[in-house]
């Protein structure tokens, strides 16, 4: 009887370290530089749209992602606290099927800002290398990606942000933010 039961405990392990660290464990590689992509509103994204910014977050998610989905409201959170030079846009990896059901979560979380669904050949191969969900990059207005991936969910995910937005702005020479007090 206790054999039948090692396969379940590891099966269980398996799963439990596989939600505490999100659904993989890559990053994306690459840069954002030259592409076009598709919003869940029907608009184009492009690298003009990250040049207009001193900083852009990009979130990579997927709708099966149970990691994702928790920390969706806190990324709408933090969306809605960050200052004109910085903002903070979704990728949902497996959304262009799905955009009523991708629109149905956002709104739920409370997320208003730009989700992108898919787009041109030089987009999909950025999303293509992203390994797990959530993975968020830190991209500079040129979109070059800059510092760490965050992968995983985050216990602080304001904290974790703004470090890597942060890690942009000086690089960049421009004003650090904070987001505490708001």
């Amino acid at each position: 009887m206790k054999t039948k039961r090692i396969p379940a405990l590891i099966l269980v392990l398996s799963m439990a370290l596989a939600l505490l660290s999100g659904c993989s464990n890559s990053s994306p590689t690459g840069a954002f530089s030259s592409f076009s992509a598709n919003t869940l509103d029907g608009s184009a994204f492009t690298q003009k749209d990250i040049a207009a910014k001193d900083a852009t977050v990009i979130n990579f998610w997927a709708t099966f992602c149970g990691p994702c989905l928790a920390e969706m409201p806190d990324l709408a959170a933090y969306a809605q606290s960050l200052p004109e030079n910085v903002q903070l846009i979704t990728v949902c990896l497996d959304g262009a099927g799905n955009p009523v059901g991708v629109k149905h979560t956002l709104d739920q979380a409370g997320f208003q800002g730009i989700t992108l669904l898919d787009g041109d050949e030089n987009f999909m191969a950025l999303c293509q290398s992203v390994q797990a969900v959530p993975t968020t990059v830190f991209v500079d207005s040129s979109g070059n990606t800059v510092g760490d991936a965050v992968i995983g969910g985050q216990k602080d995910l304001a904290a974790s942000f703004t470090q890597g937005v942060n890690q942009v702005l000086k690089a960049s020479g421009k004003a650090e933010i904070s987001i505490e007090g708001k």
